[in-house]
């Protein structure tokens, strides 16, 4: 029964991203015109992360048919990610303040943060009197915050961010069924991966569809939630989820500091990240996706499984994992202006 409802969660992902990039075309709507801080050359649909968001819906609503699920915690994920959604579409349709945009993530990562960090049974608000807690409050809402803004960062060519997803989502839901096959969320995370896959057949290059802002961001924000809910549980290590995402996590982070002590403009769209450079000399979007799962597969994954089974030494593998990221990053000049070649 559960092949069954993965085989119609990546059909109707398929199925509904055909019909969105038909309607957006025929209506001229959601349509992502080439500029000077974009990789493609032609116009074509965006928000296409609408399919991924509704086959993850229709994944949710067939699973709690047959299994035992956490209503309250679907609640809290709805609720922080209609607004991001909601965000997303207004930004892809017409562009909308960064300010905007930052206080609805402030608002779905604090309803995020709230719930699994703060005791929400008891509307007790002395609990913020102690130092500790504020601080680890306020950086937990910074770092998802963040990760909703890398990932839409990192969404910048054909098939990148989705096979992303895909990899992390998948390979969460291993570590969390090797961690504890009694719980359900490794079937909640391979749910997102299946809504990804097929999203992912009309992203690859040359894509037919973008996920937009729609998709990019409100992928960041469902992260965000596992990892908060998975850390709650003691199911998934915090050392582990930084592992899976270090490939997005090291570029987008580099490269923001970079830019900020060469005093460039952050909020500014650019080309100076990893992915656009190594895209930009090798002249394909195919390549350079083929070398982030390559790079998944044969060094992040081993190493996420590597630090799950020794927890004693989650630091000194994490750290060993971002080591040679950061020194390519450095190689490539990451951050840095460079002649644009495609």
């Amino acid at each position: 029964m559960l092949i069954t409802i993965f085989l119609i969660t990546i059909l109707s992902s398929l199925l509904i991203t055909m019909i969105l990039e038909k309607f957006f075309l025929k209506k001229n709507i959601f349509i992502d015109s080439p500029t000077i801080t974009s990789v493609h050359k032609k116009p074509t649909p965006s928000a296409g992360g609408i399919s991924i968001l509704i086959s993850y819906l229709i994944f949710v609503c067939v699973l709690v048919n047959y299994v035992l699920f956490d209503y309250d915690a679907f609640l809290v994920l709805l609720s922080a990610l209609i607004p991001i959604i909601l965000i997303g579409l207004l930004d892809d349709y017409y562009s909308v303040s960064i300010y905007i945009r930052l206080f609805v993530q402030f608002f779905s990562s604090t309803i995020i943060i709230y719930h699994f960090q703060i005791d929400t049974d008891v509307l007790n608000f002395q609990i913020f009197s102690e130092q500790s807690i504020i601080i680890i409050f306020i950086f937990s809402i910074i770092l998802s915050i963040w990760l909703m803004n890398l990932y839409n960062f990192m969404d910048g060519i054909d098939g990148y961010a989705s096979s992303e997803c895909i990899f992390v989502s998948i390979s969460a839901s291993l570590i969390a069924y090797l961690n504890s096959s009694e719980s359900l969320m490794y079937l909640y995370l391979a749910g997102i991966g299946a809504a990804n896959v097929g999203f992912f057949i009309r992203n690859w290059y040359p894509a037919k569809i973008f996920m937009g802002d729609t998709g990019s961001v409100s992928i960041g924000c469902i992260f965000a939630f596992f990892i908060f809910y998975s850390a709650s549980e003691s199911i998934i290590s915090i050392y582990t989820w930084l592992i899976l995402l270090s490939v997005f996590i090291a570029d987008a982070s580099y490269t923001l500091a970079v830019r900020v002590v060469t005093k460039k403009n952050i909020t500014k769209a650019h080309l100076t990240h990893a992915f656009h450079m190594l895209a930009s000399r090798k002249n394909s979007h195919e390549y350079v996706t083929k070398f982030l799962i390559s790079i998944n597969l044969f060094w992040v994954l081993p190493l996420a499984l590597l630090s799950n089974a020794y927890m004693d030494y989650h630091v000194i593998i994490t750290i060993l994992v971002y080591l040679p990221l950061f020194i390519y990053l450095i190689k490539i000049g990451a951050g840095l202006d460079e002649q644009r070649i495609i």
